[in-house]
C-alpha cells in the first residue's frame, strides 16, 4: 500500500546532532540548513532533509515527527529553519516510547478524519530499538533506518516511489 504518512525522528535522523536537548538556547540561524546554540554548537540538517519534506508535500504525503527530546530546542530549530509548516501533529516528548507518540498521532489523525492503516505509515529513525518497538506495538508500519536503509533522506522518496530501497515491515 502507498505511504500516506512519514514520521521522522529528529536527532541523527532529520539533523546531524545526537541530542539537541543538551544544547543551550537561544539558537541562531547560520544558513538555511544550520542553526547554532548559545555555546557555538552547530546543528545541520542531514543531506536531503529539505528536499524530502518538499517532495513529500508535493506527493500529498503527510509528515510528522516522533522524537525523544525536550520540545523547546526542537521547535526552535523548526522555526529558525522554516520547517514548522511541513509537520502535522509533531510529537516531541522527553521519553523513549515512540510507539506511544506514534500511536497518539495515529489516533489524533483518525479523530480528525484521516484514518490510516499501519501499512500506510513509514517511520524513519536511526535507532533499531525504536523501529522494532514501533512495529511490535503498532503493527506492520514500514520502517527505514538511517545509516542502513537511508544514507540521504531523499532515499525515503525513492522508497515511496517504489524503488528497490530496502525497508523492514
Amino acid at each position: 500500500m502507498a505511504a500516506r504518512l512519514v514520521i521522522l525522528d529528529c536527532d541523527l535522523t532529520l539533523w546531524d546532532h545526537h541530542n539537541v536537548s543538551e544544547l543551550s538556547l537561544p539558537f541562531v540561524r547560520v544558513d538555511d540548513q544550520t542553526v547554532q546554540d548559545a555555546q557555538g554548537v552547530r546543528v545541520r540538517l542531514r543531506p536531503g532533509a529539505r528536499e524530502l519534506l518538499v517532495g513529500l508535500r508535493q506527493r500529498g504525503v503527510l509528515v510528522s515527527v516522533a522524537t525523544w527530546n525536550h520540545p523547546e530546542p526542537v521547535f526552535a530549530i523548526f522555526d529558525l529553519l522554516d520547517l514548522t509548516s511541513f509537520f502535522v501533529l509533531p510529537k516531541v516528548e522527553a521519553h523513549p516510547h515512540k510507539d506511544r507518540t506514534i500511536g497518539t498521532t495515529l489516533r489524533e489523525l483518525a479523530r480528525d478524519g484521516v484514518p490510516l492503516r499501519p501499512d500506510e505509515v513509514i517511520f524513519v529513525d536511526d535507532k533499531p530499538m525504536h523501529l522494532t518497538q514501533v512495529r511490535q506495538a503498532l503493527g506492520p508500519i514500514q520502517t527505514l533506518q538511517v545509516g542502513v536503509d537511508v544514507t540521504d533522506l531523499r532515499d525515503v522518496l525513492a522508497h515511496i516511489s517504489g524503488s528497490d530501497s530496502p525497508a523492514r515491515a
